[in-house]
C-alpha cells in the first residue's frame, strides 16, 4: 500500500447516515465541538500529526451527535478531549478485529455465562484468552491504556447493533480492579445491549446512582460471587489472608477478587494489599 493509499483509507470510515439524512449543521456542530476538544489534549498525547488527531476526534463526536443520552460514570474533572480521542482508537481497533476475524453477530449472554466466565480468574494467564472467549460471544474485548489524565476505567458500546465492544484501561494494574470493570462491562451487555449503540463510560471511584449503573453492578457482583456465598463468607469476620484464600479456593475464584470486594464494602483499603497487589496486570496483558 503506498502512502496515498493509506492517507486515503484513513479517511474512508466517516460517520454517514444510511438513509443519507445527516445535515450539514449536524457536521459543523460536530466540527465546532471537535476543535473546542482538541484544545484541551496535550502536545505530547497528540503526536506531530495534529490534523489525525483532529480528524479521529471529529468521527468520534460525529458518531454520537444527536443521541438522546450518554452514560457517564466519571470524575467531574475528566478530560472529555481525552475520552473521546480513547473511543476513538478503540472503535477503529474493533471495527478492525470483527473484519479480520470474521466474528459472529452478539447473540446474548447471561448470568450463568457471566458466572463460567468469572471462573477463569482463577489463573492468571487465562486473562490472555478472554478476547478469544468473548469472541465466540460476538463480543470484542480489548485493552486499551488509559490516557494521563483521564480518569475512567472502562467502556462499553456496540458496532451497527451487531457486536458489543468491552475496552478496560487497567488504569489500576490490580487483578481484582480488571476483573470487576470486566463482569460489569459484561453486566451491561447482557442487560443493556439495546442501549448500547451510546458508549456507557465507567469510572469506579465515582458513585452512581443511576439505575441502569446499579443494575450491571448488581449482576456483576452476584455473578463472580453468589449472594449465599458471600452471606456466608467467613473472611468478612476473619480478616486474614487464610480465610481470604480458603473462601476462593471454596467458590473457584481468584483470592485478589475477594479481597478487593472486602476492602470495598469495609472501606479499609489498607487491608489485604499483599493479595490485590500480588499480580500486575499490564505486564500479563502487555508483557
Amino acid at each position: 500500500m503506498t502512502k496515498t493509499d493509506q492517507n486515503n483509507t484513513d479517511f474512508d470510515d466517516f460517520p454517514m447516515s444510511p438513509t443519507g439524512e445527516q445535515s450539514g449543521r449536524k457536521y459543523f456542530d460536530s466540527y465546532l465541538k471537535t476543535r473546542d476538544l482538541i484544545k484541551q489534549i496535550p502536545n505530547k498525547i497528540k503526536g506531530a500529526d495534529d490534523a489525525k488527531t483532529l480528524w479521529r476526534l471529529f468521527k468520534e463526536v460525529s458518531s454520537q451527535s444527536g443521541e438522546k443520552s450518554v452514560f457517564f460514570r466519571k470524575h467531574i474533572d475528566a478530560k472529555d478531549a481525552l475520552t473521546t480521542l480513547w473511543l476513538s482508537n478503540i472503535r477503529s481497533t474493533a471495527k478492525f478485529f470483527i473484519e479480520f476475524n470474521k466474528i459472529s453477530e452478539f447473540k446474548g449472554i447471561n448470568s450463568e455465562d457471566l458466572t463460567r466466565i468469572a471462573r477463569l480468574s482463577v489463573d492468571v494467564d487465562n486473562i490472555k484468552l478472554l478476547p478469544a472467549i468473548l469472541a465466540e460471544y460476538g463480543i470484542v474485548l480489548i485493552f486499551e491504556p488509559y490516557l494521563p489524565g483521564m480518569k475512567l476505567d472502562g467502556a462499553v458500546f456496540s458496532v451497527e447493533g451487531r457486536n458489543a465492544v468491552i475496552c478496560i484501561s487497567l488504569r489500576f494494574p490490580r487483578l481484582d480492579s480488571l476483573w470487576f470493570t470486566l463482569m460489569h462491562e459484561l453486566a451491561h451487555v447482557a442487560l443493556h445491549f439495546e442501549h448500547l449503540s451510546t458508549p456507557i463510560i465507567d469510572d469506579f471511584d465515582e458513585i452512581n446512582e443511576d439505575l441502569i449503573e446499579k443494575e450491571a453492578d448488581k449482576l456483576a457482583l452476584n455473578s463472580t460471587i453468589s449472594r449465599s456465598d458471600w452471606r456466608n463468607c467467613e473472611a468478612k469476620y476473619d480478616l486474614t489472608n487464610e480465610a481470604v484464600y480458603a473462601f476462593s479456593k471454596r467458590i473457584g475464584v481468584h483470592p485478589a477478587i475477594v479481597a478487593g470486594r472486602l476492602r470495598k464494602e469495609l472501606d479499609r483499603y489498607n487491608i489485604f494489599s499483599e493479595i490485590v497487589n500480588s499480580v500486575d496486570t499490564r505486564k500479563v496483558v502487555w508483557g
